[in-house]
């Protein structure tokens, strides 16, 4: 029995490994920090025009007073930004995972793609088999073409200040949860006040407890549609009371959001000029060890100590500045 090539055993070595790693430099392009990656920046804005026309096609394909002609065209760019999305959504699902067993494989596409992305991602792109799937059901085609809109929330997680946003929402939690439950008091409660109130002189209007909890949401909230509003002097002087309350409830959440991002601003400065700090010390340390070891000499050691001292100072003048 003849020996194998050994041209063919390397190509046969060489082709598993090239595919690997071009699945890695796909996942990598699409998943990475677009700041950290220039390959991954470009590719992120070149999807990101997609994405802004795709939204200005959808909402302008929603006049209706556009020519044919033109709505046509609208339709052909949508298409084609709906293409270009089914081919990311492919792709980040094919470079997901580098699991060697095709369970494992399948397993690890199916736990990313149930994720919220990757769901807002198939939504997107649900419009381009509604053709083949629904070809005469023209609304709801319509209405996934709107949701596509929603691709733009993809681009909003690695925004620093979502980030920081979420991370004050969690903290402060327990304190806007019960804003939440003292804002849904006040409206049952006066809801049913002013139903009590009310209910004698406008029946039609404040026929019930859930009519009157449409006036007291629009009162809370400062709103004030008009369509239902008290007509007797002790609902109008509630209604004033509902008012002044709900401006008072609604503008706590917004300090202490605010009060909350001062917090975690600060924080991060902190950890940032202790982190400079110690990775300058640490440096020095080095720098030290090869100067004992004789991999530097004097001069050196001098040099580089010229280049670390003065931004390590830097760190303690702006750590006790904010002391």
């Amino acid at each position: 029995m003849m020996a194998e090539n050994p041209a063919q055993q390397t190509q046969e070595i060489i082709e598993p490994f090239r595919y690997d790693r071009i699945k890695s430099r796909v996942n990598t392009i699409l998943n990475t920090y677009p700041n950290e990656e220039r390959t991954a920046r470009m590719v992120r804005y070149f999807l990101a025009i997609f994405i802004l026309a795709n939204t200005i096609s959808v909402i302008i394909s929603t006049m209706p007073d556009l020519p044919q002609s033109f709505r046509n065209q609208l339709f052909a760019i949508i298409s084609i930004c709906l293409t270009i999305f089914a081919i990311e959504y492919i792709l980040r699902l094919w470079s997901c995972t580098n699991n060697p067993t095709f369970t494992g494989r399948v397993k690890d596409r199916l736990r990313y793609a149930t994720g919220i992305y990757m769901i807002i991602d198939l939504i997107s792109i649900i419009p381009i088999v509604f053709p083949i799937v629904f070809p005469k059901d023209y609304s709801l085609l319509h209405i996934f073409r709107l949701l596509s809109i929603f691709k733009l929330v993809r681009y909003t997680r690695h925004s620093e200040a979502l980030q920081l946003l979420q991370r004050v929402i969690f903290k402060k939690r327990e304190i806007i949860s019960f804003l939440v439950i003292f804002l849904v008091f006040e409206i049952l409660f006066s809801s049913t006040i002013m139903y009590l109130v009310e209910n004698a002189a406008q029946p039609d209007k404040f026929s019930s407890i859930p009519a009157a909890m449409w006036w007291a949401a629009m009162t809370v909230t400062t709103v004030g549609y008009g369509d239902i509003y008290p007509i007797t002097p002790l609902g109008q002087t509630i209604t004033g009371m509902v008012t002044i309350g709900g401006v008072l409830l609604l503008a706590l959440p917004s300090a202490i959001l605010a009060a909350g991002f001062m917090e975690e601003r600060q924080k991060e400065q902190t950890h940032n000029n202790h982190y400079g700090t110690e990775a300058g010390i640490s440096l020095l340390e080095r720098v030290g060890t090869l100067k004992e070891r004789g991999l530097i000499n004097e001069e050196e050691f001098e040099e580089y100590k010229s280049l670390i001292l003065p931004r390590l100072r830097e760190h303690e003048d702006e750590g006790e500045d904010k002391k």
